[in-house]
């Protein structure tokens, strides 16, 4: 894949974590009942689309690309987002291979008002296969701040991530779980300023992921907490 060709899609990914205004300043006007609906769809958007292949880098292997998520609806109660709207996130994300089937990785963007700053590691389960067919299984631990004028968030995520080695475009799917608190700041109400949630999510992944010469594109759909997400990723890997 072409730079030329590759640059303006990373440009589209980042401008596509947010397709409309996703309305995170309506946080000022929170409720209560809003706090744990909105940071489980927060915390969905943090550990969705971070791997497109359970395949390591290798020692010295460098993967650096763009990642951009969204839910297609805001959870019920989540009264921050509008109904019936998608919103989203987006960061760019490089990751580094280390020995013992070791990957390293950082990530990091500010879309719609919501800093996320994040990082985590990933430990391929059995010697990395590229032959046709085989299945390469990675766990993943991933941590992440996001940050707003009106609340603040930490998110933890446990992932078990599986690709099968089919030519051209292949298979992935991931098994996880989001840990996310959430802190309201400054909000209308100040009853709540200072009040924390915590929530946990099951999440299920499945998508695929094109490699064209050094570089590749993938996408993928996850399920969790009865809500939709889809997730998009392009990059240089090699």
């Amino acid at each position: 894949m072409s730079k030329k060709l590759l640059l303006p899609v990373l440009a589209l990914l980042l401008c596509a974590s947010g397709p409309a205004e996703a309305g995170y300043d309506n946080f000022y006007n929170a409720s209560a009942s809003a706090l744990k609906p909105f940071a489980a769809d927060l915390g969905s958007l943090l550990g969705s689309g971070s791997n497109q292949t359970a395949r390591p880098l290798g020692f010295g292997g460098f993967d650096l690309g763009a990642r951009a998520m969204m839910q297609l609806k805001p959870s019920h109660n989540n009264t921050v987002l509008k109904h019936d709207n998608i919103f989203g996130l987006g960061v760019i994300q490089a990751e580094i291979g280390m020995p013992y089937r070791v990957d390293g990785f950082v990530r990091g963007g500010s879309f719609e008002g919501v800093s996320v700053a994040g990082g985590g590691l990933r430990y391929g389960l059995w010697n990395v296969s590229d032959e046709k067919y085989k299945v390469n299984a990675t766990l993943v631990g991933m941590a992440n701040m996001a940050t707003h004028r009106y609340f603040y968030a930490v998110h933890f995520n446990t992932s078990l991530v599986c690709s099968v080695n089919v030519p051209v475009v292949a298979p992935f799917l991931g098994l996880g779980y989001d840990f996310t608190r959430l802190e309201a700041q400054t909000v209308g109400d100040a009853a709540l300023t200072g009040r924390q949630v915590r929530v946990a999510e099951p999440r299920i992944t499945a998508g695929v992921r094109a490699k064209l010469n050094l570089g590749y594109l993938a996408a993928g759909f996850t399920y969790t907490h009865d809500r939709a997400l889809v997730n998009a990723s392009a990059g240089f890997r090699f």
